[in-house]
C-alpha cells in the first residue's frame, strides 16, 4: 500500500501562532476518549463549548415557548401546586437559556470548569422536561416532552457529554413515572436515542480530536520549517516532475552569494560542478544522484559540489518523490545542508595525516602508498622496475645548531622546492622527517638512468642557498633501491634504500650508492661500532698516539700532535676513518672531542715549555658554540699555557658561511691557542677561507708531498706556490709526511 503523499514543502512552510491553554486534567474528555493527552482534550473542549453558541440559545427559546404554553393552558390551575411546579419550569428554563449561553462562552484557563457547569445544567434540563408529561395533562404532553428529548439532543450534540447528561437525566425520570405502553415506547426512545447519540456523538468526537490533532501538528511543522529556514543551518527546495527546481527557501540566496532566480528553472543535476580536486568523487555524485531522480527514489546523504561566486560549496541533499492523491509523480521534495566548513576541515585534517605541513610534500604515509601503487602496477609478466631514492641531506644539523630552526626550516622549505622542480612528473616527492626526503620513480628504466637522475639531485641541492642573509652551502646523500629487483614490498625497499643511504654517506658525503646484497652485513657491522664505540667512551677504551712535529731548518723537535686510537678487544685496531664518521654521525664526536682535548693537554702540561700540542677539531665541533668555554677549562685544569695549544681546523669548516662560526674561531684566537689550517689544498680550497680566521700556519697535505720529487711532475709546484703564500702573511707551513 502506497504511504499517504508527501506534501509539497511550500504548503508546509509557514508560521502559525498556537493556542495558548491551560492544561489541566478534564476528567469530563477523559471519559470519552480517556487515551486523550491533556493538551488535546483541553483544545476539544474548548472547540465544542464554542460550536454550542448558536445551538444553545436556540433549543432554551424553543423551550420556553413550549413551556409558556403549558403554563398559559394551565392558567387556570395557577393556584395550585400543579401550577406553581409550571410556572417554576418556566423560570428553570430561563435561567437555563442564560447560564447555558453564559457557560457556552468560556475564558481563558477555564475551560475546564466551564465544561463541568454545561454538563450540570444540560443534565437539570432534562430532569426538568421528562416531568412535563406527568405534571400536565395535555394530551400531547408526552409527545412535546419527547420532542424536547430530541431537539436537546440535537442541540447539545456539539457536546456529546452534555448530550449524554440531559438524555440520561431525562430517561430515568421519565421511565421511572411512566406505566405501561407509554413507558414502553418511552424508554425504547431513550434507549434508540443514547445509543444513536453515543455512536454518533463519539465517531463525532474522534473525527474533532483527529483533526484537532492534525491542526496542532500541522502548526507545529510550520513552526519547525520556519525555524530551520531563518536559523541558516539548511534549506527546503522542490523539483518538478522534469528535475527542474521550482522552489528553494528564501534565505538560501543571501547565504551563498547569489540569488534564488538564478537557480529556479535549472536542473537539480547542473548544478554539479566537476572542477574540483577529485572530479572522480563529483562524478559520482551526479551519477547517484541522477538515479535517484530518474527512478523517483527516495535519498539521504548525497553529497555534491556546486560552484558559486564564493567559491567551491558543499552541499548534503536529501529528497523524496512527491505524489498526488491519484498516485501521480509530481517531482521531488526535500532539505539540503552546507558541509563546506566540515568539508574543509576534512580536508585539513586529512592533509596533515598525508602530507608534510611545512613543506607541502607527501608524507611517510603518503609515499608508502605511491610506492605499494607503484609495485603493484608493474606486477606483470614482464614487469617495469620503479625505483625509491632516499636522500639526507650533509651537514643540515650545524645549520640547525647555528643558525636556529627557523632557518633550518626555510632552509628545508627551499629544498622541497628545488626537489618538486627537478623530479616534475618523473615521479613523486615527499619528506619523511627532519632533513630525509625521498623520491619515487614509477618507470626506472636503466640504471645509467638512474644513477644520472640521482646526480642530478646532488648537484642541484649543493648549490648554496641564501636565507634570511645567510649563504649556505649543503650537500645531499643518495641510497637508491630497485623494485621488484630489491624487494617485492615496500617495507623491503625502505629498508634496502637506507642501506644504501647508509653506504653513500659512509663513501664521504655527497655520493650516490645503489642497494647490494652485502650492505645488510656492513649496516650491522655499523651498528656493531656504534655501540662499542660508546662504550669505549665511557669505558676509556680510547687513546692517545703523539706524532712528532719537526723544524726541517733546524731539525729541532717543536710538539706532537695528538692522534685518537681506538683497540678494539675482539677487532683490534680500528682505523679512525671507520669510527669518525659513525661519531659525527651519531653525535658522539663532541664526547670523543672533550676527551681528547683534555687528555692532550694534560699530558702536554709534563712536557717541557717550549714542545707544543696539536688537537684535531672536527667540523662539527667547531660549530659548536660552547667550545671556547671548553678550551677555556681544559688548559686550565692542566695548567697549561694558550700558545702551547695548537688547534687544526680543516676547510670544510667554511663551506657556510655562518657568522657564529666565525665568531667561534675569533674568540678561540683571542684565548691565546694558535688555529692551523689543515689540509690546504684540499676540498674547496678558498683563499678567502684565509681571512675569516686568525689562523698562524697552513698545513700542507701530504698527498701533494707524496709526488713531490717526481720529474715533469706538478706537485713540487703547488707546494712552492702554498709555501711563499704562506710566507707573504707571515704564517708558517708545515707538511703531513704520514
Amino acid at each position: 500500500m502506497r504511504s499517504p503523499p508527501a506534501k509539497p514543502i511550500r504548503e508546509t512552510v509557514g508560521a502559525d501562532s498556537a493556542a495558548h491553554l491551560r492544561e489541566p486534567r478534564n476528567w469530563l474528555a477523559g471519559v470519552a476518549l480517556p487515551r486523550l493527552g491533556s493538551r488535546s482534550e483541553i483544545a476539544n473542549t474548548h472547540r465544542q463549548l464554542l460550536d454550542l453558541r448558536p445551538t444553545i440559545p436556540l433549543f432554551a427559546a424553543i423551550g420556553a415557548l413550549i413551556w409558556a404554553g403549558v403554563t398559559l393552558w394551565h392558567v387556570p390551575l395557577t393556584a395550585s401546586i400543579q401550577g406553581a411546579w409550571l410556572a417554576a419550569g418556566g423560570v428553570l428554563t430561563t435561567l437555563f437559556a442564560v447560564f447555558g449561553l453564559r457557560e457556552a462562552q468560556p475564558k481563558a484557563g477555564e475551560v475546564a470548569d466551564t465544561a463541568r457547569g454545561l454538563v450540570t445544567l444540560s443534565a437539570a434540563a432534562g430532569l426538568l422536561w421528562s416531568t412535563l408529561p406527568v405534571i400536565s395533562d395535555i394530551p400531547f404532553a408526552l409527545v412535546l416532552s419527547i420532542s424536547m428529548l430530541v431537539l436537546g439532543i440535537v442541540a447539545l450534540s456539539p457536546m456529546p457529554l452534555a448530550a449524554m447528561a440531559y438524555m440520561v437525566a431525562f430517561a430515568v425520570t421519565l421511565v421511572t413515572r411512566l406505566d405501561g405502553f407509554a413507558s414502553s415506547a418511552a424508554a425504547a426512545v431513550v434507549l434508540s436515542g443514547a445509543l444513536t447519540l453515543y455512536l454518533a456523538g463519539r465517531r463525532t468526537l474522534i473525527e474533532r480530536v483527529e483533526g484537532s490533532m492534525r491542526d496542532l501538528g500541522e502548526q507545529r511543522v510550520r513552526r519547525l520549517c520556519a525555524t530551520f529556514e531563518t536559523c541558516g543551518s539548511g534549506w527546503f527546495w522542490e523539483t518538478d516532475v522534469d528535475g527542474r527546481i521550482t522552489y528553494i527557501s528564501p534565505s538560501f540566496g543571501a547565504a551563498h552569494g547569489t540569488t534564488n532566480e538564478l537557480l529556479i528553472g535549472r536542473p537539480l543535476g547542473d548544478i554539479i560542478s566537476l572542477e574540483v580536486e577529485d572530479p572522480d568523487e563529483a562524478a559520482t555524485s551526479l551519477r547517484t544522484l541522477e538515479f535517484h531522480l530518474q527512478g523517483k527514489l527516495p535519498f539521504h546523504d548525497v553529497v555534491i559540489p556546486v560552484l558559486f561566486p564564493l567559491g567551491i560549496q558543499w552541499w548534503s541533499l536529501a529528497g523524496t518523490p512527491i505524489y498526488s492523491q491519484h498516485g501521480h509523480f509530481e517531482g521531488f521534495t526535500g532539505i539540503g545542508g552546507d558541509l563546506t566548513d566540515v568539508r574543509r576541515s576534512e580536508d585539513r585534517a586529512t592533509r596533515l595525516a598525508r602530507f608534510d605541513p611545512l613543506t607541502g610534500l607527501a608524507n611517510r604515509i603518503t609515499i608508502r602508498e605511491t610506492l605499494e601503487t607503484a609495485l603493484l602496477s608493474h606486477g606483470g609478466v614482464v614487469p617495469q622496475r620503479c625505483a625509491l631514492l632516499l636522500l639526507d641531506l650533509d651537514r643540515f644539523k650545524s645549520v640547525n645548531d647555528t643558525l636556529g630552526h627557523p632557518v633550518g626550516d626555510k632552509l628545508l622549505e627551499q629544498v622541497a622546492d628545488r626537489l618538486g622542480t627537478l623530479v616534475g612528473a618523473d615521479g613523486r616527492v615527499g619528506r619523511l622527517g627532519g632533513d630525509e626526503f625521498a623520491v619515487v620513480v614509477r618507470d626506472a628504466e636503466t640504471l645509467a638512468g638512474l644513477s644520472t637522475f640521482a646526480q642530478r639531485i646532488i648537484d642541484y641541492l649543493s648549490a648554496p642557498y641564501t636565507v634570511d642573509g645567510h649563504r649556505i652551502i649543503i650537500g645531499a646523500s643518495v641510497g637508491i633501491a630497485i623494485g621488484p629487483d630489491n624487494g617485492h614490498s615496500v617495507d623491503a625497499l625502505m629498508r634496502n634504500a637506507d642501506l644504501a643511504l647508509y653506504a653513500a654517506k659512509s663513501d664521504g658525503r655527497g655520493k650516490h650508492r645503489f642497494y647490494e646484497g652485502g650492505m645488510h652485513r656492513n649496516a650491522e657491522t655499523r651498528r656493531q661500532i656504534e655501540n662499542d664505540l660508546r662504550g669505549a667512551l665511557v669505558s676509556n677504551g680510547l687513546s692517545l698516539n703523539f706524532q712528532p712535529i719537526v723544524e726541517t731548518a733546524s731539525e729541532t723537535l717543536v710538539g706532537f700532535e695528538a692522534l685518537v686510537r681506538w683497540h678494539h678487544p675482539r677487532h683490534g685496531e680500528i682505523s679512525p676513518a671507520s669510527f669518525i664518521p659513525i661519531a659525527e654521525e651519531t653525535g658522539l664526536i663532541d664526547g670523543i672531542g672533550e676527551w681528547v682535548l683534555r687528555n692532550a693537554c694534560m699530558v702536554a702540561a709534563k712536557w717541557p715549555e717550549h714542545i707544543g700540542i696539536a688537537v684535531n677539531l672536527s667540523p662539527i665541533q667547531v660549530t659548536n658554540p660552547e667550545l671556547p668555554t671548553l678550551v677555556i677549562n681544559a688548559l686550565a685544569q692542566a695548567g697549561l699555557a694558550p700558545e702551547r695549544l695548537e688547534l687544526e681546523i680543516t676547510e670544510s669548516v667554511f663551506l657556510e658561511e655562518n657568522p657564529a662560526t666565525r665568531a667561534t674561531l675569533q674568540r678561540l684566537g683571542a684565548i691565546g691557542v694558535r688555529l692551523t689550517l689543515d689540509d690546504f689544498g684540499t676540498g674547496y680550497s678558498g683563499f678567502s677561507y684565509l681571512t675569516k680566521a686568525p689562523f698562524k700556519k697552513i698545513k700542507i697535505d701530504r698527498s701533494f708531498v707524496s709526488g713531490a720529487a717526481e720529474r715533469g711532475g706538478q706537485k713540487a709546484a703547488i707546494v712552492k706556490a702554498i709555501v711563499a703564500l704562506a710566507d707573504s702573511l707571515g704564517m708558517s707551513h708545515p707538511i703531513s709526511w704520514v
